[in-house]
């Protein structure tokens, strides 16, 4: 869900994105639990990964991580994860800029292997394998863009070019790095430094209208 808006007027809007951020069109996708890779870096000179799981706080390259993930294990890559893993594809050259996984890459790594008629880029050998497949690349494509179309068909019907400040709020967008969010184009152009994570805002909400007659009023007046 989408508004926009200042203390005078909202608008809103609904993208469907959250399936596919969320794991279910991508192929080592889960919901971020435990186990579930939720950042992940690639050296620009040797295209090798590192990563973090959900519930350890070491990288994956850390002497320790195998004993810190022996409970949990390495089960998949989460919404947060896969954004940073295509922000990093494409800032270490691997992903071209209309998304698409270059296969001259595969000289320069093990890691870039051929998938069919396309390429894929494995980030965890073993079992599981977790890579990520040019469909994959795809899905989030299609997410991204629903995403900032809504932004933007928003953006067109009150009448502003540029946004002041966006805060992104769920779960999900708790644990979404702005950084790649921006690189990925999920967002409109906006400072960095006024994008932030609002946490469980519909809990928020759902607080203020139990405990605060007043804050409910308004809420209800504001719908109407």
């Amino acid at each position: 869900e989408i508004v926009l808006g200042n203390k005078n007027r909202l608008l809103a809007a609904s993208s469907p994105t959250g399936p596919a951020f969320e794991g279910a069109q991508v192929s080592s996708g889960q919901r971020a639990a435990p186990g579930a890779i939720e950042r992940l870096r690639i050296d620009r000179a040797t295209l090798e990964p590192k990563f973090k799981v959900i519930g350890c706080d070491l990288w994956s390259d850390d002497p320790g991580f195998a004993a810190a993930t022996e409970a949990t294990g390495v089960t998949g890559i989460c919404g947060s994860g896969i954004i940073e893993a295509i922000g990093e594809l494409y800032l270490s050259g691997i992903l071209t800029q209309d998304g698409v996984i270059d296969g001259a890459m595969a000289a320069r790594s093990p890691r870039i292997v051929s998938d069919g008629r396309t390429f894929s880029y494995v980030i965890r050998e073993g079992e599981p394998t977790i890579t990520v497949t040019q469909n994959d690349v795809r899905a989030i494509q299609l997410a991204k863009a629903a995403l900032y179309a809504g932004a933007k068909l928003l953006m067109d019907r009150y009448g502003v070019e540029t946004v002041d400040r966006i805060v992104l709020a769920g779960a999900f967008g708790s644990h979404i790095d702005t950084t790649y969010a921006m690189v990925l184009g999920m967002i409109p152009d906006c400072p960095l430094k006024k994008v932030s994570a609002a946490g469980n805002a519909a809990g928020t909400g759902a607080r203020i209208a139990l405990v605060n007659r007043a804050a409910r009023a308004e809420i209800e007046s504001v719908v109407r």
